[in-house]
């Protein structure tokens, strides 16, 4: 059995498969063209599985362990609240969706400014090794081009986006923040199967720029489906007036958005205006 076909007999995320035969609780076997588990290894793997599984498991709220962390600019605990879920068997995505964003999200509005600075530097430093932990070579179904727009400083969705883009198998051209319209344009142009453009806005800067960078793509790369994603995007109007040709208001809604391009053949075909989810 290849590793996809261990997830879903074991009825796991394909990640965590993965992670279990990178760490070597599951035995496998390389090959040319990838890792394969037999039929013993993979029953060795389920017993001993049960023997360490404890009788009754208490649900542990990985966001609240980590939003102490964040507010502390800990990158150590931070890290270890990380490790410790992926080893209660947490798939690295819900690691972003649900530990991480969520832990942001549960930060104090009025608490001290000084907290929200140190949270979203350890908060970028974890996205960075948690990626380059969760990086799979080989072949790709597509390229997906993340950037923000000119004008845009805030980046740690992006880089978010682009992991998990980059966990369902595909290439992303990762470009960061306050990219100028060309710059995309030359992304997307030199990108290989591209899929879509996906760009972020937090609502804390003008629009301007996002529509300038949609309307070059559009204008450029005739059949380009753009993504914008964020709280700068509040509703149909807005994403029709900046161009965009699907949007998101979080990182779940534009991850069900390159789930569908990823399906497609290309991203040649045309979708709505507008196109919520």
């Amino acid at each position: 059995m290849n590793i996809k076909q261990v997830a879903l007999r074991l009825g796991v995320h394909y990640t965590t498969a993965y992670r279990w035969v990178r760490t070597h609780q599951l035995e496998a076997d390389r090959t040319s063209t990838g890792w394969e588990v037999s039929e013993s290894q993979l029953r060795r793997f389920e017993v001993s599985r049960r023997s360490d599984r404890p009788t009754r498991r208490r649900r542990v709220d990985w966001a609240e362990r980590m939003r102490p962390a964040l507010e502390r600019g800990d990158e150590v605990a931070a890290w270890r609240v990380l490790e410790d879920a992926l080893r209660s068997g947490l798939d690295p995505e819900a690691c972003y969706l649900d530990v991480l964003v969520v832990a942001l999200q549960s930060l104090p509005p009025d608490g001290d400014p000084v907290d929200g600075y140190l949270a979203a530097t350890v908060a970028e430093r974890i996205v960075a090794r948690l990626g380059a932990r969760f990086r799979r070579p080989g072949r790709t179904r597509g390229t997906v081009v993340v950037a923000t727009p000119q004008g845009e400083q805030h980046s740690l969705s992006t880089s978010i986006l682009a992991d998990l883009v980059r966990l369902r198998g595909a290439a992303c051209v990762e470009l960061g923040a306050e990219v100028p319209p060309d710059v995309v344009l030359a992304a997307a142009r030199a990108a290989r199967s591209l899929r879509l453009v996906a760009l972020g806005v937090s609502g804390a800067v003008p629009l301007d720029g996002v529509a300038a960078t949609t309307a070059l793509l559009h204008e450029r790369i005739p059949g380009v489906m753009v993504l914008v994603g964020g709280p700068g995007v509040l509703n149909d109007h807005v994403a029709e007036l900046i161009g965009a040709d699907r949007w998101a208001s979080d990182l779940r809604g534009a991850v069900t958005v390159i789930d569908e391009a990823l399906l497609t053949e290309s991203s040649g075909r045309t979708p709505s205006p507008g196109e919520r989810v």
